[in-house]
């Protein structure tokens, strides 16, 4: 009996033992051999959160013309499910498919570095600009962040066959090259932004409805894969002010580092350039969040909860679509029609680009900023897969000759010509070196610091002069003889501190300008001591690799001299100043002395229509006696309306109600230093002359004659005066806050 009981208690020992290594053994696959796996399927049956992205601000110009806005489309969306790798590269390849047969496009950052053509697998569009193999790999490399030791590729198709093999997506050598390629560049944007459960990732945007029906259709056959609305950039008519608004691309690692912490995601797009770029935190809304319930292959079966996203606010323009319009139309009518006059003795037909900017002179909002050629911000929409658009890109940031990517406005500076001279004439009343009345006499030519400048009219005919012309009739008839002699009585302190008291050489601080506003050159003694030594040097390698030795009479010596203020006297030597700068000039002096800092951002307002910034008009008073004002003024009157103006009778059509309106301005043209190269031509302007409202300054590049510039201001003003009541324009300035800096 007792043995029968010790057996029996063994048998049942035995069993439990039995039970409970069962019992270990299963948990133990479950939780350490498949405990990932299974982690994963239960997160996928019970909770996913899912980002809700929020829409872009809008951009508006000053009357709520839309620039930029957001429309709603359709994005095809993964998330991590069981799918095995082989099964994961099959559906993906398939997804591909059905995209590619509705003309959808996919998501295809891998084509920034790898592309197939013609049967061959070649560098992408970020490495082809590269020389070398070693750079482009190295580039790959770190915009990757590839520190796999055994990556040693050399050449594109070694580094496709690490990202096909086990080391990275294990795709099967059953597919053709083109198959692998579909499959690997999916995989490549999961691997980059993250493929988990949890992580929602977008594979391709704005598909269409045949797109959207087919996976619906199909989700069985889709794992993961689900369709959503989503908000996307829309550019109306943006590339007529393509500087001004800017563009917005994907952002880039080295941002999303830096942003992350922001909210901001790998698929997210960022502002580059404009305003765009410049208002990008007010343009960015804050995306919501939605808990919801998912089945195994990631079918939504249950929202939990949801936090609506909040959408951007916003930007209100201080620019008026319908005379950037003009501006630009103007500008590319006019080099057209330069070109098209060529004589090949001044005019040698090189002509191809031009820039204009008209501000408000009672408060310094920028009501027309136009660069031509310019770029279309709609192309940078495109992703990766679009070649054409990443080509054009590419053809815009290279093109040295028209520079399509510049605004011209703020990026470039000019020499000013005789748009410098009532700079010049303001000086010399204030500084007492000439009267309002008092004459120079323009015998034709003038000797000052031995060195013989010439009157332009006794230098083309050989005999005619200005004779004795003060202040007034010197700016009208554009005498160089008056403005040597005038700058030699001032000495270049003295215009140095005017030029620098109107702004000219200094940064405006234009609310987009942050990072690529130049700054300009003021011509004078420190900047030639600096100037000299480099320009020496370059133009030395330049003799020795022409084979012949750089003589003592070709240095540019850094001592200043006479000769030197006589030159910047009428806007030469190396004074260089962007458009901007001369517009806000001539809005300063037009408005009395009011030096305001340009904007063109009005205010920033939510999506409610309250106010969240408005920009309030700030200036700086400048110190110049108002007769000085009024007697450049007089002169500035005459250059269009006097009998011997430069650009007489231009603007006698202008008019308003039957009434004719008064243009003050003054031409200038500028040699551009290069052999047979047409000179720059400018024009800067105020208008009405008697009551002034508006402020503009035309540079067109290898333009001839200043005069030829005149044309495009003309038709500015004449869209201003048209489309405005001349009684109220501007009036609400006076009820504004205003603050002084000075």
């Amino acid at each position: 009996m007792k043995k029968l009981l010790k057996d029996r208690y063994v048998i049942l020992a035995t069993c439990f033992a039995l039970f409970g290594v069962i019992m270990f053994w299963q948990l133990f696959n479950l939780q350490v051999i498949h405990g990932e796996d299974n982690y994963e399927k239960s997160q996928n049956r019970l909770l996913s959160d899912r980002s809700i992205p929020a829409p872009r601000g809008n951009i508006m110009d000053r009357y709520g013309v839309p620039l930029a806005t957001s429309r709603q489309g359709y994005t095809v969306q993964i998330v991590k499910t069981h799918l095995k790798t082989p099964e994961l590269n099959e559906m993906l390849l398939n997804l591909t498919k059905v995209l590619e047969k509705n003309g959808d496009n996919y998501t295809r950052g891998l084509a920034r570095y790898l592309n197939t053509e013609n049967g061959q697998i070649v560098y992408g569009t970020s490495l082809t600009k590269i020389e070398s193999d070693a750079e482009k790999i190295e580039k790959l490399k770190k915009d990757i962040g590839i520190k796999d030791k055994y990556f040693n590729a050399t050449n594109p198709q070694e580094i496709f066959e690490y990202f096909k093999g086990k080391m990275m997506f294990n795709i099967s050598d059953k597919y053709s090259l083109e198959d692998a390629y579909r499959i690997a560049t999916l995989r490549f944007e999961l691997t980059i932004q993250g493929f988990t459960p949890q992580n929602t990732i977008a594979l391709a945007s704005d598909v269409s409805r045949e797109t959207v029906a087919e996976l619906e259709e199909r989700h069985d056959d889709f794992p993961g894969v689900t369709t959503e609305l989503m908000y996307l950039r829309r550019y109306n008519d943006a590339q007529l002010a393509s500087h001004v608004v800017g563009y917005i691309r994907n952002i880039d690692s080295d941002t999303y580092n830096k942003k992350k912490d922001q909210g901001y995601k790998m698929t997210d797009l960022i502002g580059k350039a404009g305003v765009e770029l410049a208002a990008e935190s007010y343009l960015k809304g804050k995306d919501g969040l939605k808990s919801i319930e998912v089945d195994t292959v990631g079918r939504t079966t249950k929202q939990l909860s949801e936090n609506a996203p909040i959408p951007g606010n916003d930007v209100i323009l201080t620019i008026d679509t319908k005379l950037q319009k003009v501006a630009l139309e103007s500008l590319e009518k006019n080099i057209n029609y330069i070109r098209s006059q060529a004589d090949y003795k001044k005019n040698f037909g090189d002509a191809v680009a031009g820039t204009a900017v008209a501000i408000d002179v009672n408060n310094g909002e920028v009501l027309a900023m136009a660069s031509y050629p310019g770029y279309d911000p709609a192309i940078y929409l495109e992703g990766a897969e679009n070649r054409g658009a990443q080509d054009l890109v590419q053809q815009w940031i290279s093109d040295e000759k028209n520079r399509p990517m510049r605004n011209r406005a703020i990026q470039d500076i000019y020499a000013p010509g005789s748009t410098y001279k009532p700079l010049v004439g303001i000086a010399g009343l204030e500084e007492g070196a000439i009267g309002r009345y008092e004459k120079i006499n323009d015998t034709g030519k003038v000797n000052i610091g031995n060195k013989d400048f010439f009157c332009l009219e006794y230098r083309e005919t050989g005999y005619f002069t200005h004779g004795p012309i003060a202040l007034a009739k010197a700016l009208e008839t554009s005498c160089n003889i008056y403005f040597h002699e005038l700058g030699d009585r001032l000495g270049i302190d003295k215009i140095d501190k005017w030029a620098k008291i109107f702004g000219l050489g200094e940064k405006t601080g234009l609310d987009i300008g942050a990072g690529v506003e130049e700054k300009g050159i003021r011509a004078n003694p420190e900047y030639k001591a600096e100037w000299a030594p480099r320009i020496n040097k370059w133009a030395e390698g330049l003799a020795l690799k022409e084979g012949r030795k750089f003589t003592e009479d070709e240095k540019e010596k850094s001592a200043w001299f006479r000769a030197d203020t006589a030159q910047v006297a009428i806007g030469q030597l190396f004074n260089t100043f962007t458009p901007l700068q001369l517009a806000n000039y001539v809005s300063t002096l037009a408005n009395g002395g009011k030096k305001y800092k340009p904007h063109v951002i009005k205010k920033v307002v939510k999506y409610d229509g309250s106010v969240v910034t408005e920009t309030k008009p700030e200036f700086e008073q400048v110190p110049v006696n108002p007769a000085t004002i009024e007697a450049v003024k007089e002169g500035m009157l005459a250059v269009a309306e006097g009998s011997e103006g430069t650009a007489q009778g231009l603007f006698d059509s202008l008019t308003y109600e039957g009434k004719k309106i008064k243009v003050a301005g003054k031409t200038g043209t500028a040699e551009t230093g290069i052999a047979n190269s047409s000179s720059n031509a400018l024009f800067v302007c105020y208008a009405p002359a008697d009551n002034p409202k508006i402020a503009v300054a035309v540079v067109i590049e290898k333009g001839v004659w200043g005069a030829n510039s005149a044309p495009v201001a003309k038709d500015i003003l004449e869209a201003y005066f048209n489309q405005n009541n001349m009684s109220t324009v501007n009036d609400t300035v006076k009820s504004e806050a205003v603050v002084f800096t000075r």
